[in-house]
């Protein structure tokens, strides 16, 4: 699953290969979102819900980060982003939810659009996440799980990613443990990398982090 005509969100079908290589841009993102239904983005909202998913798998694209702190309006009060993925969700306008089965089994996860569909993040569901909490939190957002699904040894797929794997990876992978500390007057979210995480999550992080052509920053040290 790679950047281009061959994201995990493309929920089915591929474009016949011409002998050109597919175009490294936003828009493939936006055709394929727009095929799974978005909610708009209430961040001060899903800050409620991030901390208690755990241990979770966050891919952000490598032009996208901004930097942190930023502050932002929260309702009544502000919102202090420590880091640079929560920054990025402010930078969001919506998100979606999907799910897939794998080789390896259920895999779900949150993509983050910006205003005109591309996607700027996405956030995985690994074991050492709280599944409850994740279902929770996309019912608190509105959201039901679009299926992805991928043609099976598809000979095309798979010459495509070889050549986009070429010319280097646009999302950078890590895993994280949101945390949100709320004053009267100020909520604080912040992420850090989680102290511990079974064998069974880090393969399913490292073979995530492999199907989206992505690049590991440091699995247990937040950069």
């Amino acid at each position: 699953m790679s950047d281009g005509y061959f994201d995990p969100t493309l929920p089915g079908g591929h474009e016949p290969f011409d002998g050109a290589l597919p175009r490294l841009d936003n828009e493939a993102f936006a055709q394929a979102s727009a095929r799974a239904e978005r909610v708009a983005l209430d961040l001060a909202n899903l800050a409620e819900w991030l901390p208690r998913l755990g241990t979770v798998l966050w891919l952000e694209r490598r032009d996208g980060a901004p930097g942190a702190p930023q502050r932002m309006s929260a309702g009544p009060r502000l919102m202090l982003l420590e880091h640079a993925a929560a920054g990025l969700l402010a930078c969001c306008a919506s998100l979606s939810a999907w799910s897939s089965v794998t080789p390896q089994g259920p895999r779900e996860w949150l993509c983050f659009h910006a205003d005109s569909g591309a996607i700027q993040a996405k956030l995985f569901l690994l074991p050492d996440s709280d599944v409850l909490a994740w279902d929770q939190m996309n019912a608190a957002q509105g959201l039901i799980a679009a299926e992805s699904s991928m043609p099976e040894g598809s000979v095309h797929a798979s010459f495509l990613r070889r050549a986009l794997a070429r010319f280097g990876n646009r999302w950078q992978a890590r895993l994280l443990a949101f945390d949100l500390r709320p004053l009267p007057w100020l909520h604080t979210l912040g992420a850090k990398a989680p102290l511990r995480i079974s064998l069974l999550g880090l393969d399913l992080a490292r073979t995530i982090v492999r199907d989206e052509n992505a690049e590991w920053i440091s699995p247990l040290h937040i950069a």
